[in-house]
């Protein structure tokens, strides 16, 4: 039985945590021994806690004599990890790429030093690489820069195993409200890259007392809906949540998944939506269309157009449409990101390795 390694930084919750679970909990669970080797700090490039930080994982990885290092993450955190594996005594070092400074519209020193020497430096160093969304492989100009083959290809996050129909929803009871509501949710980190400033914007033009905005996880942009949407929380027309652990009993109940992102790769939020039956109004960036087909299975907008979100917002009031969009985008996800086909690529490369 081969020993894999999950190397990455730590997460209080969020789609990385969740995809390292749900691997260690799948069928390839039995096949291979898996270890989680976790530290959780980001050291602003501070040079002497760079080196502490890449002798951590080093350490750690030696002491369970691994066959392969499971590499989650790029950006300069991924390079210490990346580090720490290829320091160590494991034999091969796979790199998952799902995300990059590459996905983000930043023109400063920092963010090209980022883009042009640590992660091309991380994606030289691993044996193998795969990314999470075909548009990933796209973006990441480094790719290129990889050893002869190592590149693999795409292996999709995997559709949740989530029973629709067992799962009891609880989010209007919770929030005492009325069925003839229609619950709009964002979930996942508050930050500006998830487009939370479009979903305050697109509040306040749309105008319809039918909507209910619930906004569930955690991050700075709360205080600016704090700031910005104190009539929309005192009338009840938006709830800030934070961060849930029962995110399938709130989402049982929510009416549209609401996802306006700036940059994205294979969304684990975005496929647990899909699961609990919630229509889709997402950005079409990154892997956003590889999940969701305009006017098939869910709406695609532009980013950074909160006239859009309203637009989409109005037509999906229509509950038929919400009932097509999410049928089909269930059995849609449901059937291309089977365990069959993503698990059964990463085994392939997990027994193809030393």
């Amino acid at each position: 039985m081969k020993k894999i390694l999950l190397i990455d930084t730590s997460y209080a919750a969020g789609g990385p945590k969740t995809v390292l679970r749900n691997l260690v909990e799948s069928p390839l669970g039995k096949k291979y021994d898996f270890k989680l080797i976790t530290k959780y700090g980001i050291f602003h490039y501070n040079p002497i806690k760079a080196i502490r930080y890449v002798n951590y994982f080093r350490k750690k990885i030696n002491v369970e004599h691994g066959d392969i290092a499971y590499v989650r993450g790029l950006q300069y955190i991924g390079l210490l990890l990346t580090l720490g594996a290829k320091l160590s005594n494991v034999k091969d070092t796979i790199l998952c790429i799902h995300g990059s400074d590459w996905d983000i519209n930043d023109h400063t020193l920092r963010r090209a030093i980022l883009k042009y020497i640590i992660e091309p430096l991380e994606i030289r160093l691993a044996d193998h690489i795969v990314t999470v969304c075909d548009a990933e492989s796209k973006i990441v100009k480094p790719l290129r820069l990889a050893k002869r083959g190592a590149y693999y290809g795409t292996i999709y996050n995997t559709f949740p195993n989530i029973d629709y129909d067992k799962i009891q929803g609880k989010l209007r009871d919770e929030l005492h409200i009325a069925k003839d509501k229609i619950i709009v949710a964002s979930v996942g980190r508050v930050v500006d890259r998830k487009g939370h400033q479009y979903i305050i914007e697109a509040m306040k033009k749309l105008h319809d007392p039918q909507f209910v905005f619930v906004i569930i996880g955690e991050g700075n942009y709360l205080e600016h809906y704090k700031e910005e949407c104190r009539e929309e929380m005192a009338e009840g027309c938006l709830y800030l949540l934070g961060t849930r652990d029962d995110i399938y009993e709130l989402e049982k109940d929510v009416d549209i998944f609401l996802f306006p992102t700036l940059n994205e790769n294979h969304s684990m939020a975005l496929l647990e939506a899909i699961n609990m039956h919630c229509a889709v109004l997402a950005t079409n960036v990154g892997g956003n269309p590889e999940t969701v087909t305009n006017g098939v299975n869910g709406i695609l907008i532009d980013k950074e157009n909160s006239d859009q979100i309203v637009d989409g917002l109005k037509k999906l009031k229509s509950k038929e449409l919400r009932d097509k969009y999410t049928e089909a985008a269930y059995k849609s996800a449901k059937e291309n990101f089977s365990e069959e086909k993503t698990l059964g690529k990463l085994d392939k490369l997990f027994e193809g390795t030393k």
